[in-house]
């Protein structure tokens, strides 16, 4: 597995590489900082390219962070509460968001690596890795911070507990590698280092070929990234995915490996309600309590939070460490709160499904006429001694009723009408199972919309995040065959029949 160790070493190879030509080429006039700008130029392109493949799922960090800023300015008691309502303004651009920084990074990359305006290089690279750490800074030390305390109430801070932090990974590299919050936060602090190197110094760093080819040569990068974020969020599914849903991935395996996985319990962290003091206690055989036997209730101790170790399964009597994914929670329920997740996981025969999580659309007021019909009661006599009554109709006037539906949006309304729901069709003629999963939010008008749409499919539910991380298309498709994913399409590419039916036979 690939760890932020072995990327040092690559980026330092591949700098040392870049800068014994940028030498032999006669354009360097300090090995150390044309070392430096190559090494870091290639860290940010790299780090760069890793999220281009995926903007949607930075844009689902940055939304993570924005959640987070809003909850903790919300939570002052000073002038910067007013800045909370600014983060869920930032949310609903946190896509664009998302492509700008991704582009905004390779560019300072290749900026680096050829010495582009030194200047306005070294200013652009110190902001960008300034806002970074503070990022990661806020990840990992929100890790001090208990659940019920305020970020900026520095005395409430306690103990480092891993499950405190607001945000669980800074995405640094996307998906394609997590890194442990400390990691990611003195990586930044590192990084500053050159950061401000080049701030004072500028004036050592190298330039390659001419003003105008560096321009040319920026612009062309600036161009490219744009266009290939733009093809891995609007036009069509990441190019690569990291995902523990990707093409091939044996889910139902996944999920019953993840379900077996354990961990330890070390110790604890303890307070003393009575004179406020917070200690660490480390039980001294794993498994055991004991700590309540010294630090008693009666004496004001309180336990906060467990100490424990990470994840892990039993292979050959031997603790194997084991990373959780969204895999561990994959949950579908149906229309009527039952699970069906054993269901689809186990399905023998193809599966289609149809993810869409978010039904784009609102509810309006719909105006529809009833008939009301005034009705009478007649006494009919039956024999001399009994009668029956028998109903009959005085008026039928029509009547005007209002009630709220929800309506898509006409472009959402007809992907479903022009594309998936004639390939949903022909799938369930050949036999396969059909149905389409929406979030627990949409699920109130999963009903109306089916109608509007001609949806002759069930309509399933499960967590939004869990279905953004299936597959980065609303709506998508997903081909499934006893709980592995065998195929998934973009709404803008989706095949026919004919041709999905071919290739999974």
């Amino acid at each position: 597995m690939t760890s932020l160790p072995t990327l040092l070493i690559s980026f330092a190879f591949v700098g040392m590489f870049l800068t014994a030509w940028t030498v032999w080429k006669k354009k360097s006039e300090s090995t150390f900082w044309t070392f430096l700008q190559h090494f870091c130029g290639v860290w940010f392109i790299f780090s760069g390219l890793v999220k281009a493949v995926d903007p949607i799922g930075t844009a689902y960090k940055m939304l993570d962070y924005f959640g987070a800023f809003e909850v903790t300015f919300e939570g002052l008691d000073n002038g910067l509460k007013g800045v909370a309502p600014l983060f869920p303004w930032l949310a609903k651009y946190s896509q664009g968001f998302s492509i700008t920084m991704i582009v905004f990074e390779i560019a300072i990359g290749a900026m680096l690596m050829v010495g582009y305006s030194r200047k306005w290089t070294a200013w652009l690279f110190f902001l960008i890795v300034f806002f970074f750490t503070i990022l990661t800074g806020f990840t990992y030390l929100t890790g001090y911070v208990p659940t019920e305390a305020n970020f900026f109430d520095f005395a409430k801070w306690g103990p480092y507990v891993k499950e405190h932090m607001r945000v669980t990974d800074c995405g640094c590299f996307g998906d394609f590698i997590k890194l442990d919050p400390k990691i990611s936060f003195f990586k930044d602090l590192g990084l500053m280092v050159p950061a401000l190197l080049f701030l004072f110094r500028s004036r050592n760093m190298h330039q390659l070929w001419s003003g105008l080819v560096r321009n040319i040569l920026v612009g062309l990068v600036t161009a490219v990234s744009l266009l290939f974020c733009f093809q891995n969020t609007y036009w069509d599914l990441p190019v690569v995915d990291f995902r523990p849903f990707k093409v091939g991935s044996n889910v139902r395996e996944r999920k019953e490996l993840e379900a077996s996985a354990k961990i330890d319990i070390l110790g604890w962290l303890l307070e003393d309600t009575i004179n406020h003091v917070k200690l660490k206690f480390m039980e001294p055989e794993i498994g055991k309590i004991t700590y309540y036997k010294e630090y008693t209730a009666a004496k004001g101790w309180k336990m906060r939070e467990q100490i424990k170790t990470d994840f892990y399964v039993m292979v050959d009597s031997v603790k194997t460490p084991i990373t959780k994914t969204k895999v561990s929670e994959f949950a579908v329920e149906n229309a009527d709160n039952m699970e069906v997740t054993e269901d689809i996981l186990s399905e023998k025969n193809y599966s289609l499904m149809i993810v869409a999580y978010h039904l784009e659309g609102e509810k309006q007021t719909e105006t529809y006429t009833v008939q009301d019909t005034t009705w009478a009661n007649d006494t009919i006599p039956v024999t001399a001694d009994s009668s029956r009554l028998q109903r009959r109709v005085i008026s039928v006037e029509p009547r005007k009723v209002e009630r709220k539906v929800f309506v898509p949006t006409p472009e959402y309304a007809a992907r479903f009408e022009n594309s998936i729901n004639p390939l949903a069709e022909a799938a369930k003629k050949a036999g396969w199972k059909v149905y389409c999963i929406t979030t627990f939010s949409d699920a109130e008008v999963a009903r109306d919309f089916a109608k509007k749409v001609g949806a002759d499919y069930p309509f399933y539910r499960a967590d939004d995040k869990l279905l953004k991380t299936i597959i980065r298309a609303s709506p998508g498709i997903v081909v499934w065959k006893d709980g592995v994913v065998l195929d998934m399409y973009h709404h803008r590419h989706l095949p026919t029949f004919e041709a999905l039916g071919a290739k999974w036979k």
